[in-house]
């Protein structure tokens, strides 16, 4: 009996301190970049657009997995320079649904929203990181989104919540093969 307490016992403990180590890491950044950082520690950032005092970038050719979800489209975003947030552009709902139930398994229950104009927010908190995952019904756009809260609570709330999916990727080079990343592994 003794031992079976025990046992429990370790094994939540690993699991508890197994997601506190994942959300550690989140709080540095996501892989290389790393939150607060400026636009020239990375080379082969394109600007994309800039809004006022906030730029977006992407670097042709990333891709990045998050559990089974392979994406091309990443764009990062900069306040004053700053990297504060980082946007996942979602190609289909399989990919969506397929990573809304891997944000579930890795940060539990999200809170929830439906506006009236059919947008739906699921949201994680992660001590520092704000995390969404969207979807814009009518438009059929989605996207996975990670905000560094010290910078983007500076922002309004319009600056934040631009709508990625219309930039424009440079074509990845012909004879290049593009840089590929493991986002997150469990």
């Amino acid at each position: 009996m003794m031992n079976k307490i025990m046992t429990i016992i370790i094994v939540s403990l690993a699991l508890l301190l197994g997601t506190n180590a994942g959300a550690s890491d989140l709080q540095k950044g996501i892989l290389q970049y790393q939150w607060g950082d400026s636009t020239a520690r990375y080379n082969g950032l394109s600007k994309l657009d800039d809004k006022g005092e906030v730029s977006y970038y992407s670097k042709p050719g990333e891709i990045y997995t998050i559990g089974e979800v392979s994406v091309d489209k990443v764009i990062y975003g900069f306040y004053r320079d700053q990297l504060f947030g980082v946007y996942l552009n979602i190609d289909s709902i399989e990919y969506y649904d397929e990573l809304l139930l891997h944000m579930k398994s890795q940060y539990g229950l999200p809170a929830y929203k439906t506006t009236a104009d059919n947008l739906i927010v699921y949201k994680w908190k992660q001590q520092d990181v704000t995390i969404k995952l969207k979807m814009n019904k009518p438009a059929r756009k989605m996207k996975l989104a990670f905000y560094y809260r010290p910078l983007s609570s500076k922002l309004t709330a319009k600056q934040e919540e631009i709508d990625t999916t219309s930039f424009r990727f440079v074509p990845i080079e012909k004879d290049k093969k593009p840089e590929k990343f493991i986002l997150f592994e469990f």
